[in-house]
């Protein structure tokens, strides 16, 4: 089958852009220093010597094969299939449509589900347009017009509960594919109703590609009993390692901010801070975490709500973070502030003090474990090391050599930089 050059290109863009999420399908991967490492599949090592870079968008064995390329040379290995074939798996990972290509059943449902939510979407947009309800002032006073397009905000008007449902009626939507969209559910009367209704402002959560896999609805008055509705588990939605602004998230320097809320993540992004994600309605999970390092993530900036609960999840996430092997690093925000609050008040990111999430932990009292000292008395060690590399250009020029720290602090890098430290 002959593949398009546009859709090959499209293709290979994706390829590059999500190169550690689609090699770490296959195999455990590790952050060192601006790539990740893990064992070659292609050879049997104990000691990791396959390297895959995010920024590059390649991978690279530097064992016994020396095998390298991008994604589709990697499938292409792994699979034992030709390169259009790898093109074409790699067309249903991302969902990008190929034309006159024969879809399996699953590929099928999973582009009907992504076009019912793209049409939800489009549904929930127009109504906040249409300002139903008086969604529209609300939504002035919250976000910016900028908010509201990029990150393609809508409005669930207030009703009997099946606006959205007649609406992809009349679209030829089926009640079974809404519903395994997570957009309708059967009542206990056994008549179907819209998940999102009664005047809620409506957030689309969307995968790395940008198709949009679920939603969550706020209230915008206290009618509601509960303040958020989120999409329920569907075949492309899991609460547990989505996570709200993935699409918009530049992960180029291998960090990222982690906030509570969408309207946080929104704040943060329109002040110029493009690196941040927010979990769907849930507590920040083991989950969350594997997605995040499948994208070269190797450090994260815990930016919770300043109150008692937001206290709470720093503890829990740095020692989730610990357990995951990344590092992590706290911004406390000022009691009862948020980041969107702490923002529009005429907070400065430069004026939050960030501490290392040992530091943090020990400081709330929490007793570290042994193996958490012992991690906090390197991470010491590495500050150190980076504040002589600021200051000394020839051990700044050594610890670029050697590559990163570890092999700085091996027996050959400790005896070069003894020899630099006496020449300075």
């Amino acid at each position: 089958m002959r593949i398009p050059e546009k859709e090959k290109r499209e293709i290979l863009e994706y390829c590059a852009v999500n190169i550690a999420a689609i090699v770490g399908d296959y195999l455990p991967l590790k952050p060192q220093g601006r790539s990740l490492a893990g064992c070659c599949p292609f050879h049997g090592e104990k000691t990791p010597s396959f390297s895959v870079s995010p920024e590059r968008g390649t991978w690279h064995c530097f064992g016994s094969c020396s095998e390298g390329g991008d994604a589709a040379k990697f499938i292409m290995k792994m699979e034992g299939i030709n390169f259009n074939e790898a093109l074409v798996k790699l067309a249903a990972r991302g969902g990008i449509t190929i034309p006159g290509a024969g879809e399996t059943k699953e590929e099928k449902e999973r582009k009907a589900l992504l076009s019912v939510l793209a049409k939800a979407g489009k549904f929930f947009r127009d109504c906040l347009a249409a300002d139903t309800n008086g969604g529209k002032a609300y939504v002035e006073s919250r976000l910016t017009p900028e908010m509201v397009d990029v990150f393609g905000i809508g409005f669930a008007p207030k009703n009997d509960g099946k606006a959205l449902l007649n609406h992809l009626k009349k679209h030829g939507v089926s009640e079974e594919i809404a519903e395994k969209a997570g957009l309708i559910r059967k009542g206990d009367d056994g008549s179907y109703r819209d998940v999102f209704w009664g005047g809620r402002v409506i957030f689309p959560i969307r995968n790395k590609g940008g198709y949009i896999i679920g939603f969550a609805g706020r209230r915008i008055d206290g009618e509601s009993k509960f303040k958020y509705v989120n999409s329920p588990e569907t075949p492309l939605y899991k609460k547990y390692s989505a996570l709200f602004g993935l699409d918009q998230a530049d992960f180029s320097t291998g960090e990222v901010f982690v906030v509570e809320g969408y309207i946080d993540l929104m704040a943060m992004w329109s002040a110029g801070i493009r690196n941040v994600v927010a979990a769907c309605g849930t507590a920040f999970t083991e989950e969350h975490v594997v997605t995040l390092k499948k994208y070269g993530v190797r450090r994260l900036n815990l930016m919770f709500d300043g109150d008692a609960a937001g206290i709470k999840a720093t503890q829990r996430t740095a020692s989730l973070a610990f357990e995951q092997g990344i590092k992590a690093v706290v911004y406390s925000l000022p009691d009862e502030h948020d980041p969107d609050s702490f923002l529009k008040s005429g907070g400065n990111m430069n004026n939050i003090t960030a501490i290392s999430s040992f530091e943090y932990l020990e400081k709330s009292g929490i007793e570290l474990s042994g193996t958490m000292r012992e991690l906090y008395r390197l991470e010491r060690l590495e500050r150190a090391m980076l504040y002589v590399a600021s200051k000394s250009s020839a051990v700044a020029g050594l610890l670029k050599k050697r590559g990163n720290l570890d092999e700085l602090f091996s027996q050959e890098g400790l005896a070069q930089l003894q020899e630099v430290l006496q020449q300075d």
